[in-house]
């Protein structure tokens, strides 16, 4: 919610605005609005499916999960999805990351470093905490 009270939802639209505070060249707001459709209808819209069903049938949608979950583990050479640069697509990435890992999810090591990496910054910390995650 804004000061005027107007509400912006949807994850999406959400992460694009905050970015928009902090332009990033060319195509920087595109690729960044690409990776987080990506996340979204990639990895993010996989786990209700795979959280209703009976486990004994979940192993197509965890090889599904997985699957994109490497790709992302691809962009990850230099620390974060975009090189060097934080942007608002790494926490996006980090929290499904996180609830895979919590749930079992054997993640390919680009991954598992870098929850750790983004799990020390401060203002994860103090979110963690505040959520009682930590």
């Amino acid at each position: 919610m804004f000061d005027d009270g107007e509400v912006l939802t949807e994850n999406v639209a959400i992460l694009a605005w905050v970015a928009d505070r902090a332009p990033q060249g060319h195509l920087g707001r595109y690729r960044l609005l690409e990776m987080l459709s990506f996340i979204a209808t990639e990895i993010h819209k996989r786990f209700p499916t795979y959280l209703m069903l009976p486990e004994d049938v979940r192993e197509p949608i965890a090889q599904e999960i997985l699957r994109w979950f490497r790709f992302a583990a691809g962009r990850l050479e230099q620390g974060y999805l975009f090189g060097k640069t934080f942007t608002v697509a790494d926490p996006y990435l980090f929290q499904l990351a996180r609830g895979a890992a919590e749930l079992g999810f054997q993640l390919p090591e680009p991954l598992r470093d870098y929850i750790a990496r983004i799990e020390e910054r401060p203002a994860v910390q103090a979110a963690l905490r505040r959520e009682g995650l930590a």
